[in-house]
């Protein structure tokens, strides 16, 4: 018995493998790899996915307020004025679109993806300019996977034209082309009303960099105002003069009576028609326009009533654990709202199956909106060196000014349906994450690696178009 249990450990040790792993030279593998990777890489990849994306739907289904502006544009199109609550650029996009590609999913929303894998780019420039390679290559990918920024890039939607416009006014200014940049936010005004926030961000700055001249700062920055001012308000009146912008209409009742007499006098008949009358308010000057969206959005505007959302208030956007008005607290990542969706039921022998093949949804890609936490971190050490407070100071007026205006919104008066308003924030929050990145000794590059692919795979996860399993 014993001659045998010798024999079997014999056996044993004989059939040990040792497997070693030498991990340095597998990361120096990855490392290689991903030094290799460029922006440009990374934009052909991501227009790749968008051509896989925007097909679906395809039967003439819309995503979310492609409801009201592809409407929008097609009057447009036709010479109507249309969605004036908010400025006519995007509009006037959708309908060179829809003229040159078609009323149809790819006329809608592929000039929506040409205009967003723009706004990447020009991203990347000026997180470059901030941050250098490869923390605005690893910014510009955290925006780009953020899965409400991808979809409103690919949906015929009014965001994009902003950001395009608004980034480059940035990316110009930088370059020290004034007059240009000046043109670029008056049509980033033109496309959104919340393009005030970035012009905010960038006056902000200008004053802080040419402190040391306060008076040809001043100098140049009110020929800036007027410049962009110009381009706005006399590109907005041609649109309401050429459109025939309106801001009501009212309808006037006409009733007319005639009683039909006979030779004697006496009354034998009454016929009584009625007409209807509209006229038409009209918008004759910019002025009256922005006084028109003003209205719209401002404090007697529309008021939501009805059940608690946690995404409907600002500060839910940036905490994992949501603080309702009340008080009461929850913990759901995925509370998102839906923009479309297509549900499948399947019965087969085995059951039935139900699957969401497309499902368009806001869900917040924890990486970036959370990580607006690591962010506030790096700006903290940022600022505390003074080559770097210019940087500090950029980023955090766009933090500032793009996010307070909806947290005071969500305390004062219940306005916000919607996450998506943050986008406008995303940008200022990637920029300070890559921020934060930098600010690691040693493993910054592997950390952000790890936090770029996390944000890969939330981005896969929750992506709006899947396969039937």
């Amino acid at each position: 018995m014993i001659d045998l249990l010798d024999v079997r450990k014999e056996e044993n040790r004989k059939m040990k493998v040792t497997i070693k792993i030498d991990l340095s030279a597998a990361w120096s593998k990855l490392y290689g790899i991903v030094k290799r990777f460029r922006i440009e890489h990374f934009l052909l990849l991501y227009f790749a996915v968008h051509m896989l994306q925007i097909a679906f739907p395809s039967d003439g289904a819309k995503i979310f307020d492609e409801a009201h502006y592809i409407p929008a544009s097609l009057r447009t199109l036709e010479g109507v004025a249309a969605n004036l609550e908010h400025p006519p650029l995007p509009k006037i996009i959708g309908a060179i679109g829809i003229a040159l590609f078609g009323n149809n999913w790819f006329g809608w929303r592929f000039p929506q993806v040409l205009m967003q894998i723009a706004t990447l780019y020009l991203f990347y420039l000026i997180a470059k300019r901030f941050l250098g390679d490869p923390w605005a290559l690893g910014a510009t990918a955290l925006l780009g996977l953020d899965t409400v920024f991808f979809i409103h890039g690919g949906a015929l939607l009014i965001d994009m034209p902003s950001f395009l416009f608004g980034f480059l006014a940035f990316e110009l200014y930088f370059r020290k082309r004034y007059g240009w940049s000046a043109l670029s936010i008056g049509l980033a005004f033109l496309a959104r009303e919340m393009s005030i926030f970035y012009f905010l961000t960038l006056a902000v700055y200008h004053l802080a960099a040419n402190r040391q001249a306060m008076k040809s700062a001043l100098k140049i920055g009110l020929r800036y105002v007027v410049v962009s001012l110009l381009v706005f308000m006399i590109l907005l009146w041609i649109y309401d003069v050429r459109w025939e912008a309106y801001s009501a209409t009212s309808v006037t009742r006409i009733v007319q009576r005639n009683v039909l007499i006979d030779s004697s006098g006496t009354p034998v008949a009454t016929i009584t028609t009625t007409q209807l009358s509209t006229s038409k308010e009209m918008i004759w000057n910019p002025v009256e326009h922005v006084l028109f969206i003003y209205r719209y959005h401002g404090p007697s505007g529309i008021v939501i009533k009805e059940p608690y959302r946690s995404y409907q208030y600002a500060w839910n956007w940036i905490l994992p654990i949501h603080i309702s008005p009340n008080g009461t607290l929850t913990a759901d990542v995925l509370e998102a709202p839906t923009y479309f969706r297509v549900d499948v039921t399947v019965s087969s022998p085995k059951g039935i199956a139900r699957y969401s093949p497309i499902w368009y949804r806001a869900a917040a890609n924890p990486m970036l909106w959370y990580g607006v936490w690591l962010g506030v971190v790096g700006l903290f050490f940022t600022f505390r060196r003074k080559p770097d407070r210019l940087t500090s100071a950029f980023i955090f007026t766009g933090l500032l000014s793009n996010f307070t205006p909806w947290l005071l919104l969500s305390v004062l008066v219940r306005r916000l349906g919607f996450n998506y308003y943050m986008i406008y924030t995303l940008p200022f929050v990637a920029l300070a994450i890559g921020l934060f990145w930098k600010e690691i000794p040693k493993y910054g590059k592997l950390f952000s690696a790890i936090h770029v692919m996390a944000a890969l795979a939330y981005f896969l996860y929750v992506f709006p178009v899947r396969p039937m399993p």
